[in-house]
């Protein structure tokens, strides 16, 4: 990049329109048109009227500058280790040609100036703004540019208002005609306006756009008082597409919903309620023209229209993340979660952010996202996602104390030190263990150790028990109402994530060759006999008193004995449910699977306890995972489908372990009756899979099943580093499973998609 020349348009317009006018002789003499380009918040461009990219919602979102001086709930003290924007790349010189060339583009506001919605604040970090760099090289690799400068015209748009929580509002009488096309009439166009650059690091994109990945049609249901009622038959991220049938000046309104009211209106309140509606206005000029928002998505399943006009289509919108992994069993409710998780993590993926919801919040929490990454990165392709989302979370770590906030990008929303601030170190861990890669931890190594300095500061007596003042300090979240009494204590938690992050980093210090971390040995120490001190009873052997998932964690932290283990099971053997949050739902699974009781597990996934079930979602018509148990608030939050991973690692059996030789499958499970499929040959004794090119790493593959005997039969498939490893297995009369399995090399067969 040469120049760095941001523009703007008029003092208050929050959806300017540009359009930079240039000559060429000829267009042949260049090898390369390189436009690099960022519209703060979000941008669309063209060239001589045509859209060059099918990405929506560019750029993705970051830590654009400081936020000292914003409206924040949540109060804040200090900067942010760093700040950072993404410009995108494009080629253009099949675009161009002889004579006159229009770059057009259009500006909203997307999170950069954020001024509206219900909780959290506002932050605005300035009117949308707009640099762009146009690079032409010809055969000798002389150099010319176009650039975002005064010769940049500019003029308001027709969309009058965009917010992503309350939606648009779009004039369509007052959209300059053909203002994308050379040749246009320019009547009031005035040049652009120079404006300061923003305070931060101007980076290029790497990670994968938000795309309009797949089309539904909704159906017809209802009507009531000129409104009519559509279904999309799935909770959806997207947007309705419809076609503008008014005339001149005549409104139509579309507005988005989770559920229906008992007397089939919208019920809006699971997605930000009456106060935060996502709702779309659009002024018609009266022509025939197809129309949908421009810098916003919705989250619903059910819409409403007025006005003069016919439904298209809806279109669901997400990062472009692929679908890896398929599975299906005998059991209905886990065929559901699984597929009931997919479509909720992905209605989550904007920006490259792991969201908490698509509607109300619609923030990248650290604790939601830790607790569901590694379930993500087993089932998706969600490696670029998950590496800039990292990048997100070092740069919002607070720059003076080390705090890790709870949400990154930060932008307001609530939490707890241990199982938000977690994050800094879990999602590098599940990287490596996904795809056999340490870079991440290698990245945050400081900032991992700066959190353990800031969890230190906030304990007392070895717990942590404070987190910023005025400021929340959560420990497990969205527990079961009946069970508020029984809950572990905050500090429980909070210290249980500082002391499991003390333990793995010891190792992983150690793996790196790395001694520094030999002064957290005595700290490690003296949290864990403080942990034990505090909540391990020696006379039970119980943690808290056995309430919730207590015994869980301290097995997890390989604490406790036998009798910890038996009281675990036998008192989820009694209550035949979940009485957990968010964090001990995913820790009491895996800790039961671990220590056998496998049955007791799948008992709990499938139960049909109205208090706190999958099931219960699944009988009340939910397509996505709900945020609470009995259904209250919203409905589409991925963070209780963590457990997912158990299905593939635990029910399939599928175990992966990084490995510095060439990939082995072994069939260590004892019920293995049937030798392998045999799309691999036998070398040795064991399985040798083909060398991936460019592989670095390579894994080991080990299936072993859970003892559980409640499913009679499983299927299902994953995308390793090596190939699709696919895992099919059935009970037989005799009582023993017959597994089939095999590794097909990539290309060679195609995991299905949703």
């Amino acid at each position: 990049m040469k120049k760095e020349h941001w523009i703007c348009g008029g003092a208050g317009c929050e959806a300017p329109l540009f359009r930079r006018s240039f000559w060429l002789d000829r267009t042949e003499r260049f090898q390369s048109a390189r436009l690099e380009i960022c519209g703060l918040g979000y941008f669309l461009f063209y060239i001589n009227g045509k859209r060059i990219s099918d990405q929506e919602l560019m750029p993705a979102m970051t830590d654009y500058a400081s936020v000292l001086g914003c409206e924040t709930t949540y109060p804040v003290w200090e900067e942010r280790s760093a700040h950072r924007c993404r410009y995108l790349s494009f080629d253009l010189l099949p675009y161009l040609k002889a004579g006159e060339n229009v770059l057009a583009v259009r500006l909203g506001n997307g999170w950069y100036h954020q001024t509206e919605r219900i909780a959290e604040g506002k932050f605005v970090f300035g009117l949308p703004k707009l640099w762009f760099e146009l690079t032409l090289t010809d055969a000798d690799g002389r150099q010319e540019w176009i650039e975002s400068d005064r010769q940049t015209l500019w003029h308001p748009g027709g969309l009058l208002k965009n917010n992503l929580f309350l939606g648009e509002v779009r004039d369509l009488r007052k959209e300059p005609e053909g203002w994308q096309y050379p040749g246009a009439d320019l009547p009031g166009w005035k040049p652009a306006q120079p404006v300061h650059a923003p305070e931060t690091l101007l980076e290029e994109q790497t990670c994968p756009p938000d795309r309009v990945i797949r089309k539904l049609y909704p159906v017809l249901i209802g009507e009531y008082d000129g409104r009519k009622i559509y279904d999309c038959r799935e909770n959806i991220a997207g947007r309705v597409v419809l076609s503008c049938l008014g005339k001149k000046g005549e409104c139509i309104t579309v507005r988005h919903a989770e559920e229906l009211a008992a007397d089939g209106t919208l019920d809006f309140e699971s997605a930000g309620g009456s106060d935060q509606l996502q709702q779309d206005h659009y002024i018609c000029d009266g022509r025939i023209q197809t129309l949908h928002p421009l810098f916003c998505w919705h989250g619903f399943r059910y819409f409403e229209t007025e006005g003069s006009c016919e439904v298209l289509y809806a279109e669901v919108i997400h990062t472009d993340v692929a679908v890896t992994s398929s599975f299906s069993c005998s059991d209905p409710v886990l065929n559901w979660l699984y597929e009931a998780y997919i479509r909720t993590q992905l209605d989550n993926y904007h920006g490259c952010i792991p969201s908490d919801c698509p509607h109300r919040e619609r923030l990248g929490y650290t604790g939601d996202g830790q607790l569901t990454a590694e379930t993500a990165m087993l089932l998706l392709d969600a490696k670029e996602l998950y590496r800039k989302w990292y990048q997100d979370i070092l740069d919002s770590q607070g720059a003076e104390t080390g705090h890790i906030p709870h949400t990154a990008p930060f932008l307001g929303g609530g939490g707890g030190p241990g199982g938000w601030g977690c994050a800094v170190y879990q999602v590098p861990l599940a990287w490596a263990k996904i795809y056999g890669d340490d870079s991440l931890l290698v990245q945050g190594y400081d900032a991992i150790l700066r959190w353990f300095d800031y969890m230190d500061a906030h304990s007392e007596k070895g717990l942590v028990v404070r987190e910023e003042e005025g400021g929340w300090c959560l420990g497990d979240w969205c527990f079961p109402a009946s069970e508020e009494k029984e809950q572990l204590p905050e500090a429980f938690i909070n210290t249980f994530y500082y002391l499991h992050g003390l333990q793995e980093m010891m190792q992983i210090s150690e793996k790196m060759n790395n001694k520094l971390l030999i002064r957290f040995a005595e700290r490690e120490k003296n949290v864990k006999n403080a942990f034990l001190d505090a909540y391990f009873d020696p006379e039970t052997g119980d943690f808290c008193e056995g309430r919730a998932a207590g015994n869980a964690y301290g097995l997890a932290l390989g604490l406790g004995d036998e009798r910890t283990k038996k009281h675990l099971v036998e008192k989820y053997e009694a209550l035949g449910r979940f009485d957990t949050g968010i964090f001990g739902t995913s820790m009491l699974l895996e800790q039961l699977f671990s220590i056998g009781a496998g049955d007791l597990a799948v008992r709990l996934l499938t139960n049909d306890s109205e208090a706190a079930s999958f099931a219960h979602m699944k009988r009340n018509g939910a397509t996505t995972l709900w945020e609470r148990w009995d259904g209250r608030e919203s409905h589409n939050h991925p963070m209780f489908g963590a457990c997912v991973r158990l299905l593939f690692t635990q029910i399939l059996g599928i175990r992966m372990t990084p490995s510095a030789q060439p990939p082995v499958v072994n069939p260590a499970q004892p019920d293995v009756t049937a030798p392998p499929a045999q799309a691999l040959k036998p070398l040795n004794g064991e399985l040798q899979p083909p060398a991936v090119p460019g592989s670095t790493q390579h894994f080991s593959y080990e299936i072993r099943l859970s003892s559980q005997r409640q499913l009679t039969w499983a299927k299902g498939s994953i995308q390793t580093p090596d190939g699709i490893l696919s895992v099919s297995w059935e009970l037989l009369e005799n009582g023993e499973k017959q597994v089939e399995w095999s590794l097909a090399p990539a290309g060679e067969d195609k995991v299905p998609t949703m």
